[in-house]
């Protein structure tokens, strides 16, 4: 006989289902296994009240009472010394024996669907808000297609991977990718197999397989903030080419340039900056907790509130407010004490103009702070920019022209 098939039979008499010739079947059963015998024995001085509050994390509320029942029993049966006691002590042990051994099971069921539980993430109605309004203004929008990593895979896929120098394992998971684009004044919402979403910025690209396995690699070059569905049993493991984040459940921004990709306009969507260095990654970490991993060193774990920039695998870690990060993920341009000239760069791009004039070069470094919403028409926040930096803008064609 099992020890499930015993479970089953304990459970049953808990229940009161066994007849008087099933209850000795299985005490003669419990008496088969000596080993199970032998820690019987060892539990003499145990409590049965303990045993009750062990098996309690697991068992039915009518299994629990039954159980409980039991042991007021016995421990009645102990205080006025029943002549009784001693010899069916014995069975009581062989009882508490299964009842531990049903306990473990369970417990071990417990585990084992909280270790491979995935739990989405939480999208707040904030950046809900803000995909229904990217889609509505037209700036929801991509190219998608499939690949083989193995294979040129499209423009620049093939040398992202041999850059990242991808163990072979990992390139196998890839083998058969899905592969998504954005353009150069377009963003896009991806949601992974697991549930995860992934805001994609300008200019970004995200290479992942369309069924995960026992891991959930996936490749990033440009910009993207993620929101990672937790799943213990798989690791969320994000490919750049200075190195990988781990991920341990978390919302995390990350941006990456690259030397094989595309030309993008230097700037920064999330904070307004430029980062002007080719073959960086930065990582800003919201909530949660992720690690990165050079090619060529150890593991370097960010707190909540951290950012982390790699360059030819030197780390700096530094401080800094997330705000801007989670601001631009709910639909804003955030910018802090931003020249003119950047702040007119980054929305020419964004509204695809094609040129910015100024009728005087003193207009490009006045400074503006404050933050813009990414989904209003363009005419609208020039009058925003206008009245907060006291100039002229007039938008015709794809021209813009600042004056005093």
């Amino acid at each position: 006989m099992t020890k499930k098939s015993i479970n089953s039979q304990v459970r049953d008499y808990l229940l009161g289902r066994l007849s008087e010739a099933e209850q000795l079947e299985l005490e003669q059963q419990l008496s088969q296994h000596p080993e199970w015998i032998q820690e019987m024995r060892q539990m003499e001085d145990a409590d049965f009240t303990q045993l009750y509050e062990t098996y309690e994390k697991f068992g039915s509320d009518e299994v629990l009472q039954q159980l409980k029942l039991k042991v007021l029993e016995n421990k009645q049966s102990q205080e006025t010394d029943h002549p009784t006691v001693h010899r069916h002590m014995f069975q009581w042990w062989r009882y508490a024996a299964a009842v531990l051994l049903l306990a473990v099971a369970g417990a071990g069921y417990w585990w084992y669907s909280d270790y491979t539980k995935v739990t989405p993430p939480v999208i707040s109605q904030e950046v809900k808000l803000a995909m229904e309004q990217s889609k509505q203004s037209g700036h929801d929008a991509a190219v998608i297609d499939n690949v083989n990593v193995n294979d040129n895979g499209g423009k620049s896929v093939k040398e992202l991977v041999e850059e990242m120098q991808l163990p072979e394992d990992v390139v196998e998971k890839l083998e058969e990718a899905k592969r998504i684009t954005t353009y150069h004044n377009k963003e896009y919402w991806v949601t992974l197999p697991d549930g995860s979403l992934v805001h994609l910025n300008n200019n970004s690209r995200l290479i992942y397989p369309e069924k995960f396995g026992d891991r959930r690699d996936m490749i990033l070059d440009g910009e993207a903030y993620f929101m990672v569905a937790k799943d213990k049993s798989r690791q969320f493991v994000v490919h750049t080419p200075q190195g990988e984040i781990r991920v341990y459940g978390t919302e995390f921004w990350v941006k990456t340039d690259y030397k094989a990709t595309a030309p993008r306009a230097n700037e920064d969507a999330a904070t307004g900056e430029t980062t002007g260095q080719t073959g960086e990654t930065v990582v800003a970490l919201v909530r949660g907790t992720i690690g990165f991993t050079p090619a060529d060193g150890r593991e370097q774990m960010l707190k909540p509130g951290q950012e982390l920039t790699a360059v030819n695998s030197q780390l700096t870690v530094t401080d800094v407010d997330t705000t801007p990060y989670t601001a631009w993920n709910t639909g804003l341009f955030v910018f802090e004490n931003s020249t003119l000239e950047h702040l007119m760069d980054v929305l020419a791009q964004w509204y695809d103009i094609k040129k910015v004039n100024y009728t005087d070069d003193k207009l490009r470094k006045i400074h503006f702070t404050g933050n813009l919403k990414r989904y209003g028409s363009a005419e609208r926040i020039m009058k925003a920019i206008m009245m907060a930096c006291d100039v002229n803008i007039v938008l015709q064609n794809d021209t813009l022209s600042v004056s005093n």
